[in-house]
């Protein structure tokens, strides 16, 4: 064929206009009559020379069939491997309209899943998976509203995430609508708890949280857990689990927009300023009928807040823990961070579903686990909101002047407090938390092995060898028989769930079962 076309049109240009148009496959008889080429005399003449079976070749055949003969030509194929190639291209067309087809079949049917689901209420929230799940109203498909909601109500979102264990399930593939069926309600293990407290003009505000332990009538005042942004308390079950089962309950929250607590739409139904996020902890304690705390706080934003909270109501408080928070002045804010607080782009970070993530990922040494990553994927997958709570907290938070409020009422607070630190993490410098720590007059303690950022996550058991002594020794007071002639430093305590008797080093943080020797 490309010899034919040289032979017949001898000029440059039309030589490579005409493999062109017999590449597409189309019939030249119409060329003649275009005013384009009826303007030029050399033009006309080269077109009316390519009245030959190549420019009749559509005539007979549709113009895909045109273009696999065309090029069955010019690559030497036989009628028989040309049809054979046709056949196979058939065959794959028709597999793939089949797999759409089955896909928005299955899309139909989360669809109906869906809608059962939002007028089902779960009695008991130690349910897990859809038994223990009700969808949120207005977040997802038809019923998504607010400024955002047509983010999750079209074809193009819910089939626009792919993940390998899906692709490669024998399912043959999966798109975002069955990504949250698999994922949704995963996390509502035994533990979880649901509350309301009072959001924006006394509208009630669904709070989230993880129960470890019993509250009531227990001697020690139970351990409160605030998570950082990005985070919810998904990240604590560990460190809950080993202190409640010593006899102190535990307590951990998913702040408004967070997890699976109320994902409100900024400024209609909450607002993510200081004032208000302050409040929901003095609500939440309130609504769960929890006097007094042991605060634990780790990660960026959030965890400050509740500092602040902590040193501003000291009659709530009887001890704080900090576990790789932001604290010394000059610290930087990751720019993962810094995105959300930027114009335009703010809106496009806010809708990854897979940010999360990889922020408390890459603070550590090590990769999250898959069930852990799903679970904070799933709040960004199902709605947009969190995304946004997020833009909207970090909009009005003042980094620079937070580390310097919470150094100035750290030094002339009373609450007894210990920074128990994860020594690799790649965001938080050690140094700087030890500096931290020496200035305002408060202990230091490196979490032993390689923990990072997220250090309730690397090493639970790691960070509550490094706290038992310190939080078990809160609301307790030593034996006046037992303390007696203990070397210097040395406190001994009751093990509420063992009944046995603990020694505890002030000085050291060191705790053993054995009586210390003179």
């Amino acid at each position: 064929m490309a010899w034919k076309v040289m032979a017949i049109t001898r000029d440059k240009g039309m030589l490579m206009l005409s493999c062109c148009i017999a590449m597409m496959g189309c019939s030249m008889a119409w060329i003649p009559t275009s005013p384009l080429f009826l303007s030029s005399g050399r033009m006309q003449g080269s077109v009316k020379s390519l009245n030959s079976p190549i420019s009749n070749l559509g005539k007979s055949c549709d113009a895909r069939s045109t273009k696999s003969g065309i090029v069955g030509l010019a690559m030497g194929w036989t009628e028989e491997e040309r049809l054979q190639r046709e056949a196979a291209r058939q065959e794959r067309e028709e597999k793939i309209r089949r797999e759409r087809e089955e896909r928005q079949r299955k899309l139909a049917e989360m669809d109906e899943t869906m809608s059962q689901q939002k007028a089902t209420t779960p009695s008991n929230m130690g349910g897990s998976g859809k038994e223990g799940f009700a969808i949120q109203d207005g977040n997802y498909g038809a019923d998504a509203k607010g400024l955002f909601g047509w983010a999750n109500n079209n074809p193009s979102s819910k089939n626009a995430i792919y993940d390998t264990e899906f692709i490669n399930s024998a399912a043959g593939g999966g798109n975002v609508g069955e990504m949250m069926i698999a994922l949704r309600g995963k996390g509502k293990t035994a533990e979880s708890r649901e509350t309301t407290i009072p959001g924006k003009n006394g509208k009630p505000l669904k709070i989230f949280y993880r129960q470890m332990g019993a509250v009531e009538n227990s001697k020690l005042s139970p351990v409160l857990m605030v998570h950082g942004i990005l985070d919810h308390s998904w990240s604590w079950r560990e460190l809950m689990n080993k202190i409640s089962s010593q006899g102190q309950p535990c307590l951990a929250l998913d702040m408004p927009g967070s997890g699976y607590s109320a994902w409100p739409q900024p400024g209609f139904d909450f607002e993510w300023t200081e004032k208000d996020i302050k409040q929901v902890f003095t609500s939440f304690l309130d609504a769960v009928n929890v006097p007094r705390v042991t605060l634990v706080v780790q990660g960026f934003v959030y965890s400050q807040y509740a500092l602040l909270w902590a040193f501003e109501n000291p009659d709530r408080i009887d001890k704080i823990v900090i576990l790789n928070t932001p604290l010394k002045i000059g610290t930087k804010l990751p720019f993962e961070l810094q995105q959300y607080k930027l114009p335009f782009v703010s809106s496009f970070v806010a809708q990854d579903a897979m940010r999360a993530e990889r922020f408390l990922e890459a603070g550590s040494a090590y990769a999250m686990d898959v069930a852990d990553a799903d679970r904070y994927r799933e709040p960004f997958l199902e709605s947009m909101m969190p995304g946004l709570a997020v833009v909207d907290a970090m909009k009005r938070y003042d980094h620079d002047a937070m580390l310097s409020r919470v150094t100035k009422m750290a030094s002339t607070s009373k609450a007894p407090v210990l920074v128990a630190w994860g020594t690799s993490d790649k965001y938080l410098s050690t140094d700087e938390a030890s500096s931290w720590a020496e200035e305002t007059g408060k202990t230091f303690k490196a979490v032993q092995g390689s923990a990072g950022f997220q250090v309730q996550m690397d090493y639970p058991e790691s960070v509550y060898d490094a706290i038992r002594g310190f939080i078990y020794s809160a609301s307790s007071s030593p034996p006046p028989a037992a303390a007696a002639s203990l070397p210097a430093g040395w406190q001994v305590f009751k093990d509420e769930a063992t009944g046995r008797d603990y020694f505890y080093n002030s000085n050291t943080q060191a705790t053993q079962w054995d009586r210390p020797q003179s």
